[in-house]
């Protein structure tokens, strides 16, 4: 059990990677991972959806119990809301990638509401960390994954044809930051 308490960042991280990854072996309906987003592996109406909802639920409720177990403090806050975000998102589906005349929009506006705290808290996360390092060369690391992540976040948006790729990128220097530099 300490073990889990210790690094519950690095299980719920590697939890959802090999989520992404198995998703991606399975993926069908012509999902192309330079367009599509990790998200639509979890669409509402897509046959396989299961896998990537249980990566997004498993990476939320490991990283916010640890959270929890940790001590809830106002620089692991953040955090906190962003593991729930992500891990709601596994519940309320995005829209599909694909034809399909019977979704739920109310379902995929939630989704995207979750998305975008998420990424909003994550950033705030990071910015936190920012401020109550001692460390200059801490706060340079943590400002340089400050910017990255909100280059990547806008890059999203402006790049339409290329999400799969911004989000992927996003997602490695998220993933990178919180299991190297992010601290209870």
């Amino acid at each position: 059990m300490d073990y889990i308490k210790s690094n519950y960042n690095i299980i719920s991280t590697a939890l959802f990677v090999l989520a992404i990854v198995v998703a991606h072996i399975f993926s069908t309906n012509n999902y192309d991972w330079t367009k599509n987003t990790i998200s639509d592996l979890g669409s509402q109406g897509y046959d396989r959806k299961l896998i990537m909802q249980f990566g997004f639920l498993a990476f939320g409720l490991i990283l916010s119990t640890g959270i929890l177990a940790n001590g809830l403090t106002w620089r692991t806050s953040p955090i906190l809301v962003y593991g729930l975000c992500v891990g709601l998102t596994g519940v309320f589906c995005t829209k599909p990638f694909f034809n399909l005349e019977n979704y739920s929009a109310s379902q995929a506006s939630i989704h995207s509401a979750l998305a975008q705290i998420a990424g909003v808290t994550f950033t705030l996360g990071i910015l936190l960390q920012l401020f109550y390092s001692v460390d200059k060369s801490e706060k340079w690391v943590h400002f340089t994954f400050l910017i990255l992540v909100v280059g990547f976040s806008a890059s999203f948006g402006l790049l339409k044809n290329y999400q799969g790729i911004a989000q992927r990128l996003l997602y490695l220097t998220s993933f990178t930051w919180l299991l190297k530099y992010y601290k209870t």
